[in-house]
């Protein structure tokens, strides 16, 4: 059987995948992506794709990953925790290693490709991808086509500032990532951060607990700040939410509720950002790099 065997390089885990020749998922696998260099990773990669190549015909890997990616050379810019990544020609690495056709893209295009491709928006030609995740990312999709700037940073919306402190900027990822969510919900119950995460924030949220209402309350006004500021710069027919936390229910109408005050207060405002949640969650990252791999080799 003919396959694809797509990684997503996360901060906390390598997701791994086989999907068919139409990026359909077959199984899921994870491994620790939080190691000292590549040599290490693979030691740990090495026992799985034997295993793997001995039940599927593995026709190429999809590799997703975090920063800016020169898809060409197979470099990924900019930084993160997964510091071995960076630099080098992983393409490279991966082709000599594993000897089958290697692509790479980075992993917000790769989930708007999954979403331009499958979604429920296949039919929307300019798309605003936000991810929302220890940091926030996002990718554009204008006219049909990627675009990724000029440095190959376009959709890093994460670097916008929406707030100074005490003369200091701070970032739409510092104040709008679920990590900051996670942050400030530990600090107002006083306990680790280490013991909550999105959902958890959420299902205090849902029973009504006052502190945490206020902390969502606050984050959310930083979130629909940024989604509000990225409709007026570019004018998307959806901006397309990703990341775990975009699949609570209780999201998106809270941020629709923030754009209502906004255009309350600012009439001659009278575009509403259409906010939707990824279909395909965690896995679109996956489901993308597979894509942007058949897009590639068939060129």
């Amino acid at each position: 059987m003919m396959v694809y065997l797509a990684l997503d390089f996360g901060g906390s885990a390598v997701k791994g995948a086989i999907t068919d020749t139409h990026a359909n998922i077959i199984e899921k696998f994870s491994l620790p992506s939080r190691v000292n260099s590549f040599d290490a990773w693979f030691a740990l990669f090495d026992p799985i794709f034997a295993q793997l190549q001995q039940r599927y015909c593995i026709e190429g890997i999809a590799i997703s990953a975090c920063g800016a990616v020169e898809i060409e050379k197979g470099l990924v810019y900019g930084a993160s925790s997964l510091r071995y990544i960076h630099g080098v020609d992983v393409k490279q690495l991966f082709s000599q290693r594993y000897h089958v056709p290697i692509e790479i893209e980075n992993d917000a295009c790769c989930a708007a490709l999954a979403e331009r491709s499958f979604g429920n928006q296949c039919d929307s030609t300019n798309i605003c991808l936000v991810v929302i995740g220890s940091g926030v990312g996002g990718a554009l999709i204008l006219n049909g086509q990627l675009c990724k700037g000029h440095q190959l940073y376009g959709g890093e919306f994460g670097y916008a500032i929406i707030n100074f402190e005490n003369g200091s900027p701070q970032v739409v990822s510092e104040l709008a990532s679920t990590q900051a969510l996670i942050v400030q919900a530990a600090r107002a119950l006083n306990i680790p951060r280490q013991s909550l995460n999105g959902k958890k924030v959420f299902e205090l949220y849902n029973s009504g607990d006052t502190a945490i209402m206020a902390v969502v309350d606050k984050w959310v006004g930083y979130l629909a700040t940024a989604l509000f500021n990225l409709q007026y710069t570019l004018d998307p027919e959806y901006i397309v939410l990703g990341g775990g936390i975009s699949q609570q229910p209780k999201l998106i109408p809270l941020i629709e509720d923030k754009f209502y005050q906004y255009t309350q207060a600012m009439p001659y405002c009278h575009i509403t950002p259409q906010v939707v949640a990824s279909k395909f969650g965690n896995d679109a990252n996956l489901i993308g790099a597979v894509v942007h791999f058949i897009q590639r080799q068939s060129r």
